[in-house]
C-alpha cells in the first residue's frame, strides 16, 4: 500500500490523544541520578546504535560518577575507562565506538552544569521555560544539538512542548507539504527553530502539544518506511 501525504496525515492525527493520554500518567519529575542517565544517553546515542549506547550509559551510572555532585575530578578519565572496556549488549560483548570524544563531552557538561548550579536538576529547575533550557544545553552541553536537547527534555517529563525533528519528522514534513524542502536533519538552532515553528502550527491545528506529534509521526513514519509505503 502507497501512502499519500493527506493518509499519513490522517494516521498521525488518530494515535496524538492516545500519546497524550499515555504519558499523562508519567510526569512525576526525575531525581539527579534519572537525569544524568538521560542526558549521558543523548549524548552517547549520536551515531552508535540506541542498545550500545544504553549499555555505556548504565555502565556510566553504576560507576556515580555523574550524579555524585561531590565527584568533580577525574570525572573523563573514569568514563572514558568505562567507554574503552567491553559492554554487554544482549548477551554479546561490544566496545564503543567514541570514548574518547565522548568521554570528554560528558566531562565538559558535567563541568559547566555544577559551574552554574549545585545539580542538574537545580539547573533545570532555575531555567524560566523549556525553550530556555534548551538553549543553555545546546550553548553549554558539548555533543547535544537541538534535536538531542529537545529529546533530553521530553525523556525527563520537563516538557512537551519543544520538537524532536529527526529524520522521520522531516520526511513527513516533505510528504505533506508542510515544508517544501525540508532537507537534511538540522544542527543549530537558527535553522531548528522555523521547521519548530511549522510543525507547532501543525501540532495546533491537531489540538495537541508539538512533543506529542513528532512522537506520532516517528510511529507512522518509521511503520510507512518498514512497509516501504509512502509515495516519494
Amino acid at each position: 500500500m502507497i501512502y499519500e501525504g493527506r493518509q499519513l496525515q490522517a494516521a498521525v492525527a488518530s494515535i496524538c490523544p492516545d500519546i497524550e493520554s499515555r504519558v499523562a500518567q508519567f510526569r512525576d519529575p526525575a531525581d539527579e541520578r534519572a537525569l544524568w542517565w538521560e542526558l549521558s544517553v543523548c549524548v552517547l546515542s549520536s551515531q552508535v546504535p540506541f542498545n550500545l549506547a544504553i549499555a555505556a550509559a548504565e555502565a556510566i551510572d553504576k560507576l556515580g560518577v555523574l550524579y555524585c555532585s561531590q565527584q568533580r575530578e577525574n570525572v573523563g578519565e573514569a568514563i572514558h575507562c568505562i567507554l574503552r572496556t567491553h559492554l554487554n549488549v544482549g548477551g554479546r560483548e561490544r566496545l564503543y565506538r567514541f570514548p574518547s570524544v565522548r568521554a570528554v563531552q560528558l566531562e565538559r557538561i558535567h563541568a559547566s552544569v555544577l559551574a552554574n548550579a549545585d545539580s542538574l536538576k537545580a539547573l533545570l529547575a532555575g531555567f524560566e521555560t523549556a525553550n530556555h533550557a534548551r538553549r543553555w544545553l545546546v550553548a553549554n552541553a558539548h555533543g547535544l544539538g537541538p534535536k538531542q536537547a529537545s529529546m533530553f527534555l521530553r525523556n525527563v517529563a520537563l516538557t512537551y512542548d519543544l520538537a524532536i525533528i529527526d529524520r522521520h519528522v522531516l520526511d513527513y514534513m516533505s510528504l505533506t507539504g508542510l515544508q517544501s524542502n525540508a532537507g537534511s536533519a538540522v544542527s543549530s538552532l537558527k535553522h531548528y527553530l522555523p521547521l519548530e515553528d511549522v510543525l507547532r502550527v501543525h501540532a495546533e491545528d491537531l489540538k495537541c502539544p508539538v512533543g506529542i506529534l513528532d512522537w506520532a509521526i516517528w510511529i507512522v513514519m518509521r511503520i510507512a518506511k518498514q512497509q516501504k509505503g509512502y509515495a516519494q
